[in-house]
């Protein structure tokens, strides 16, 4: 009886505690009869349902449900576990008043000793919010799924061992790593780094960025090497993943191809500081070049050697033959001169015409440099073949050496400038290396360059007249007007000290306009006297004829001196008439329409194209003195001479040999048929009041000039 007792005590405690767990469930139970009729529910019932426990009490479990289909397939679930009871399932309930929810149920079978099921229970969990949250979630993650497959970065992320976790499209492209392949593998694996320049390894973002806990970026210059061995330049940053406490968790790397655009930038970039003909560094690059060699020569007590190198008389090519045709003689010279350089030596295009050569150490002493530079004279001498032609030209250096010659790039630049000005007024073709006493030589020239701005308003210039004689005639036809400076401290200078100053600073502009209107007049006084109508000859630059109204202001002068437009003969260079431009044609137009005569200065000498001679109605060829000078010397000069004369003879043109001294040099060119001549055997240069005593007297008959013909 006490064990009775004991066990009613006992059975009562447990099915107190049974109902205290049923009541005090948060989720929904409910019991059923077998043929799911509802038999009891705990209270949880009413707050998840809205049914009270008397309302469901003998009703079909079908009151529950939202669709009875889910009802009637429900039905069997239960017995489909041989345990009697089910896995969790999802299912949408109805509550009283007709709204529905989600809901998580377990069921499971309630069977007699012998096996029988006796009925069902059930618990149902209200999970609609927990649903929600999960819906949302699911969302979020589709949506940043879906925005890092779009994305153009690539992302790879870890876990906080630095073994990867995801790889979003870009990134299994740029790494060659699938996502499968990927995970699980050490960041530094399937993210192979290295350094563009150097090749070796560069550390990963990813193991600095999970042991600092920040952003880290990638150096500049780093290359991602693809499993297939392509390399992409790229920029990155490694960022931590926190967790809700703010533990690092992870990492995630964020990294884009950047090679196009790498390769961009060192386009420009090379296009900043280098030349676009030749290639070959600009005057930006050769100067920072030349501070970095400064820097090492001090450092290792070395030398620098500095080469400014000019291609003599290059305008004439220029003029001549076209820029197109210029430029491939530029691109030439650069690669010449780059031929017989070391490769650490620097090769500048600084502008135009002019080069710059820069060496360092053994090579930067003054023998070595001079050795260098003859062997860039002698590279630069041999035939330029261009296009159809092959032509031969020399070129001038300055060599200013560091740091005797200067101990800065300012200093040394100007220094291998100056000796390079010295070496073309040595008559080109050489190499001067820089001398304390060229810089008082550039002091002079500036000097006398400041003054020339004054001389014309001072009243310094003057004109002086040298007569052409006709052979045939006996007599002075004509005269050239040569243009003499009377400095008042320096004497006399000479017109090829000046005129090039003139041409550089555009002082032949108003030098030359008064050049035309005095020798305009004073062949119009000339004519005054008496004496029979001379013809000058004036010289024009090319920037006379193709800066302004050149035509007009010969119009003008014709007008206001009164001279008779043939009385004027207007002395070209080649170069001038060879150029291709719109300009010279419509000016030679013109002034043919005004009737002055076209003459052509030193003619041979030059880039001949012999079509000029009819486009510009040429009347007059003079053969340059050098030529007439070196006659028996020179036995190609008598073959230039005559050739010279055929050609003008056949094309109906006056022609005048000049710098005639000698009476052999006379019965030459008689022979030859030419007639008209210049020189210091004839007359010296003379002045306007010297010339009517030389028309009134019959110089030509005296003894000691012809009479010995």
């Amino acid at each position: 009886g006490w064990k009775l007792k004991q066990a009613r005590e006992a059975s009562f405690s447990k099915d107190a505690q049974l109902q205290a767990i049923f009541y005090a469930m948060r989720d929904a139970v409910i019991a059923t009869s077998p043929d799911r009729k509802i038999q009891y529910v705990n209270p949880a019932v009413e707050a998840i349902f809205g049914y009270s426990p008397s309302e469901l009490i003998g009703q079909s479990a079908a009151v529950f449900y939202t669709r009875i289909e889910d009802y009637e397939k429900n039905g069997s679930r239960y017995n489909i576990n041989a345990k009697g009871d089910s896995e969790p399932y999802e299912m949408s309930y109805r509550r009283k008043d007709g709204s529905t929810f989600t809901g998580e149920a377990r069921g499971a079978a309630v069977r007699d000793p012998g096996g029988k099921v006796r009925g069902f229970m059930v618990t149902v969990r209200d999970i609609t919010q927990r649903k929600e949250l999960r819906d949302r979630l699911f969302l979020e993650k589709e949506k940043w799924f879906v925005t890092l497959g779009s994305i153009g970065d690539a992302v790879i992320v870890t876990d906080l061992g630095t073994r990867v976790e995801y790889l979003n499209s870009i990134a299994e492209s740029l790494t060659g790593w699938t996502l499968d392949e990927a995970i699980g593998k050490p960041v530094k694996e399937v993210f192979d780094i290295l350094n563009e320049k150097t090749r070796m390894p560069v550390e990963c973002p990813v193991e600095k960025s999970l042991l600092s806990g920040t952003i880290v970026g990638l150096a500049n210059h780093t290359v991602l090497r693809c499993r297939s061995g392509k390399e992409y330049a790229i920029e990155d940053s490694a960022a931590p993943i926190r967790s809700r406490n703010g533990k690092v968790i992870g990492c995630v790397v964020v990294f884009r191809d950047v090679t196009q655009k790498r390769n961009l930038l060192l386009q420009v970039t090379h296009q900043a500081n280098h030349d676009a003909l030749t290639n070959l560094p600009n005057r930006y690059l050769f100067q920072d070049r030349l501070v970095q060699m400064f820097i090492q020569a001090r450092r290792l007590s070395q030398a620098v050697a500095l080469i400014y190198l000019d291609i003599d008389h290059f305008k004439k090519i220029n003029d001549s033959a076209g820029h197109p045709f210029g430029d491939l003689v530029l691109k030439e010279a650069g690669r010449r001169i780059r031929s017989v350089v070391r490769e650490s030596d620097t090769v500048a295009r600084l502008g135009g015409d002019e080069f710059a050569i820069v060496a360092i150490g053994d090579l930067a002493s003054p023998d070595h440099a001079a050795h260098l530079a003859q062997k860039i004279l002698d590279v630069m001498a041999q035939p330029f073949p261009v296009e159809d032609l092959e032509l031969r030209l020399t070129a001038s250096m300055g060599v200013a050496i560091f740091p005797d010659d200067g101990d800065d790039a300012t200093t040394l630049i100007r220094n291998a400038d100056i000796a390079l000005y010295q070496a073309k007024e040595k008559g080109r073709n050489n190499i001067q290396f820089f001398s304390p006493i060229m810089n008082l030589t550039l002091q002079e020239r500036t000097a006398l360059e400041n003054h020339l701005h004054e001389a014309l308003e001072r009243k310094e210039f003057e004109l002086l007249y040298q007569p052409v004689v006709d052979l045939k005639k006996g007599s002075i036809v004509g005269v050239e007007a040569l243009v003499r400076w009377h400095h008042p401290k320096r004497g006399l200078v000479p017109p090829d000290k000046f005129i090039p100053l003139a041409e550089d600073n555009g002082l032949i502009l108003p030098l030359g306009e008064w050049v035309l209107e005095t020798a305009c007049l004073q062949a119009r006084k000339w004519g005054e006297l008496g004496f029979p109508a001379l013809r000058v000859a004036v010289n024009v630059s090319t920037r006379q004829l193709t800066r302004g109204d050149f035509p007009g202001l010969v119009e003008r002068c014709l007008k206001a001196t009164g001279l008779a437009p043939d009385c004027l003969e207007l002395e070209l260079t080649e170069s001038v008439l060879l150029q291709k431009s719109a300009k010279v044609g419509d000016a030679m137009s013109a002034l043919r329409i005004l009737g002055v005569r076209i003459s052509i200065d030193d003619f041979g000498t030059g880039y001949s194209s012999l079509g000029y001679l009819t486009r510009f109605h040429v009347n007059t060829l003079k053969i340059d003195g050098t030529f007439v000078q070196g006659i028996k010397t020179h036995p190609g000069n008598t073959a230039v001479i005559k050739a010279i004369l055929a050609l003008g003879h056949a094309m109906s043109m006056d022609i005048i040999a000049e710098g005639v001294e000698t009476l052999d040099q006379v019965r030459f060119l008689k022979n030859q048929r030419c007639h008209l001549l210049q020189g210091y055997l004839l007359s010296q240069p003379v002045t306007a009041q010297e010339i009517p005593g030389i028309l009134a007297n019959d110089f030509l008959t005296p003894p000691g000039i012809l009479s010995g013909l």
